[in-house]
């Protein structure tokens, strides 16, 4: 079950891991999420959350994930 992430995750979700493509085409699933994480602290949002997001946008970009 997806937990639903505010809209401003969402977007730094996909804003990230775009230019996390564009200088590799593997994304590292736990890093991004903690980098995005920090950067919304006051949204409380577990990294498990924000993890799955930045996977499930990974792999419908076709790149590989790494955790």
């Amino acid at each position: 079950m997806m937990i639903p992430l505010s809209d401003t995750i969402r977007r730094e979700v996909e804003t990230t891991v775009r230019t996390k493509l564009s200088e590799s085409r593997i994304v590292d699933v736990y890093a991004t999420a903690e980098e995005i994480r920090r950067r919304h602290a006051a949204e409380n949002v577990v990294i498990e959350h924000i993890a799955a997001s930045v996977a499930q946008l990974a792999t419908q970009c076709g790149c590989a994930v790494e955790f």
